[in-house]
């Protein structure tokens, strides 16, 4: 990438600042926070010297209910 440990460690605690800040009301706003939490995931691969563009990250939860069986499996701990 280029950038130097300063400017890099400088560029997260930017973006987490921004994350911190940051209210989701709807899905732009959460598409913003996901896109915001990669770029974090990218600079820190970054930082421990691997190419940010091919770290794995992170899928974003799953939208939805649980399914049924789930669902009940808590209800029935003992």
């Amino acid at each position: 990438m280029g950038l130097s440990r300063r400017c890099t460690e400088t560029l997260i605690d930017l973006v987490e600042i921004k994350l911190s800040c940051l209210e989701v009301t709807d899905r732009e706003d959460l598409k913003e926070k996901e896109l915001l939490m990669r770029c974090v995931q990218e600079l820190n691969a970054e930082l421990r010297g691997e190419n940010g563009a091919l770290a794995a990250f992170a899928a974003p939860k799953r939208r939805g209910r649980r399914p049924k069986h789930l669902q009940y499996q808590d209800l029935h701990v003992a």
